[in-house]
């Protein structure tokens, strides 16, 4: 248990979940039905349009971490090939493998000698297999934790995650000829008020992690995709924190979630939001992408099943909020809201944005 999550038991496999009172109370529900209102209402003042640029990108993960959607445990190369196939029919180019383990949940996904003790599925061999074999860009994404969305650091913490992210890096470079690109898989945002211990920190272990995996492979292109949390009175504080952050090393691209799924942020804001991240990428000589959230959360909120597909006309307007300021745009995540089996209410979505693909 932490006050960050609490973990449910799955059939098969772990999930944290928000804390018991963290988002069912009466005050949390008032503030999500007053976001959908706003975002409704920036929408209607948009009025209907049409995508400017395509979602090219998607996750692709075990199973999330944090809800029931699509779980890939048992996928075999032939499965693996299926699904991959029907994202590729959307135009999907890219694919994001969000995290080879995930600490929290003491799971690993591919055979590991480090991380052995963690219950084990071989899902990213046949992931990476099959995703070759359609021509897919891959970034192998690798050691899953919410370290950097701890309020407070110590430099024998960044030492400890610097150690155990390049563990499992070193690891998955058995099979560097089969991905393109790494993503840093542990999210962070910019909390509404600058932190000079803990921005010092998040430099040293981007600097760490990132110095190991380009002394090991300088080709080798890093993602990373932090979240956007609008804080009106302090926004302008967001670019200079980030910058501090990024001082000593970065990554090669930035994804930022436009987090309008998730309720950190407004469709009135996301504009503003938007020019902040592309002001930090063009200082800090950083690709900038976006990442499109195509989902919302629902009732009950509190369990595994608190995400379903957003309205088309909103999940549009992201894109075209984004198209002038990103060379791509990406997903979380199609396995899932593009599936009508799984999840027949993201047809809708799929129709609009990919009907003629």
């Amino acid at each position: 248990m932490s006050d960050l999550y609490s973990l449910k038991q799955m059939p098969e496999y772990k999930l944290f979940l928000p804390p018991v009172g963290y988002c069912d109370t009466p005050e949390a529900q008032a503030r999500r039905d007053q976001r959908k209102l706003r975002n409704r209402a920036a929408v209607e003042a948009a009025g209907l349009q049409e995508p400017k640029m395509n979602i090219t990108g998607s996750f692709i993960y075990a199973h999330p971490p944090n809800y029931k959607g699509a779980e890939t445990i048992n996928w075999d190369k032939k499965m693996w090939l299926q699904e991959l196939s029907r994202l590729k029919g959307y135009g999907i180019d890219t694919v994001i493998f969000q995290a080879a383990l995930w600490s929290e949940l003491q799971e690993c996904y591919y055979p590991s000698e480090v991380f052995k003790n963690f219950k084990t599925w071989n899902i990213v061999e046949p992931m990476l297999e099959a995703a070759n074999e359609l021509n897919f860009t891959v970034f192998m994404g690798g050691y899953g934790s919410v370290t950097c969305w701890k309020e407070r650091l110590t430099g024998s913490m960044i030492k400890e995650e610097v150690a155990l992210q390049t563990a499992c890096f070193k690891e998955l470079c058995k099979y560097r000829d089969q991905f393109h690109g790494f993503y840093f898989s542990p999210e962070s945002a910019y909390t509404g008020v600058r932190n000079q211990e803990l921005e010092n920190f998040l430099a040293e272990l981007y600097h760490g992690f990132f110095s190991e995996i380009r002394n090991a492979d300088d080709s080798l292109k890093i993602l990373m995709s932090p979240a956007t949390f609008y804080y009106p009175e302090t926004m302008g504080e967001m670019h200079d924190s980030w910058c501090e952050i990024f001082s000593k090393s970065h990554p090669d691209i930035i994804a930022p979630q436009d987090s309008i799924g998730c309720g950190c942020i407004t469709m009135e804001h996301q504009p503003e939001a938007l020019k902040i991240w592309h002001d930090i990428a063009v200082d800090c000589n950083i690709e900038h992408w976006s990442n499109v959230e195509v989902f919302e959360c629902c009732a009950p909120y509190i369990d595994e099943t608190s995400r379903c597909a957003a309205d088309p006309d909103r999940i549009v307007l992201q894109m075209n909020n984004a198209a002038q300021y990103c060379s791509k745009l990406i997903t979380w995540e199609l396995l899932y809201y593009g599936n009508a089996e799984l999840h027949p209410a993201g047809q809708p979505f799929i129709k609009r944005l990919f009907g003629n693909k």
